[in-house]
């Protein structure tokens, strides 16, 4: 590569302006590297996150499907008295309200059963709940999470990434300037 490519890379990287770049691309992956360790695998005896949701099919109900919370599960079932929790599309999306979303993907599609993928997001927060699917039960898999308290956990990781490419930029500077 050309020695001034690399000159202006010292430049860049030991510049005061790039580093809330810097600090800013360590906070964002320092939150999806939290997401992932914080990831949980329900069939290998983890317990999923507080918040895991579910989709069922109600016929005659008034959106296209209901988002259910799994800890009030056996609620929504006693109280709904046609529900299927295959789901008739392969993929579907809900406006809960202003701030909040849901959607599902079906992963595999069986005669008997699915693999069901739920995206729910709100102001705060965005849940993956992958579960198995039957008509009348449910096998939760698996559950993501990022929060935005993740992104707090995240800072010391960004500030000490942006300190660290701070200090390679002027190394590599005051070498540039000592081949000069």
């Amino acid at each position: 590569m050309n020695i001034r490519i690399f000159r202006f890379l010292a430049l860049v990287l030991g510049s005061m302006w790039f580093f809330p770049v810097s600090c800013t691309t360590g906070i964002l992956a320092g939150t999806l590297t939290i997401s992932r360790i914080d990831s949980r695998d329900i069939e290998k005896g983890e317990q999923a996150h507080p918040w895991f949701f579910v989709v069922a099919d109600t016929p005659g109900a008034e959106r296209p499907f209901t988002v259910v919370e799994l800890r009030d599960l056996p609620k929504f079932e006693s109280s709904t008295p046609k529900y299927s929790f295959l789901m008739p599309r392969s993929s579907d999306r809900l406006k809960v309200n202003e701030y909040t979303s849901a959607a599902y993907q079906l992963l595999s599609d069986g005669e008997r059963e699915q693999t069901i993928e739920v995206t729910y997001s709100d102001d705060d927060k965005t849940i993956w709940s992958r579960y198995r699917a039957r008509a009348l039960g449910i096998m939760p898999l698996s559950s993501q999470m990022s929060h935005q308290g993740y992104m707090f956990q995240a800072l010391p990781i960004g500030f000490v990434l942006g300190l660290l490419v701070y200090g390679v930029g002027r190394f590599l500077r005051k070498r540039f300037r000592a081949t000069a």
